[in-house]
């Protein structure tokens, strides 16, 4: 289990027993927010990993989107649901640059 794996697990047994003290108006909003910051740490947490394997490049010229469109098919398949979201936040980049 990674840091944010428990830490996720840690903040949800205090927002099960609470989230109905927060009033309709704040709570989807609460939650996608708590959403965004966990999948955010999850996600540098496995960059990070990555880097330090020697991995990176999905930037530069030597990658391309339909690698990375494959790499994607392949984490989804595996069920690495933290590689996908940064495989897909990859190719969200690369396409809104126009890469």
């Amino acid at each position: 289990m990674t840091s944010e794996e428990q830490n996720i697990k840690e903040k949800w047994q205090s927002f099960r027993n609470g989230i109905n003290s927060i009033s309709d108006e704040y709570r989807e909003e609460f939650m996608d927010t708590e959403l965004v910051n966990s999948a955010k740490n999850a996600m540098a947490e496995k960059l990070l990993d990555s880097r330090n394997k020697g991995r990176g490049g999905w930037w530069s010229e030597n990658c391309s989107t339909e690698h990375l469109n494959e790499l994607l098919k392949e984490h989804v398949n595996k069920g690495d649901m933290v590689d996908v979201m940064n495989i897909a936040a990859m190719i969200y980049y690369r396409e809104a640059a126009g890469m």
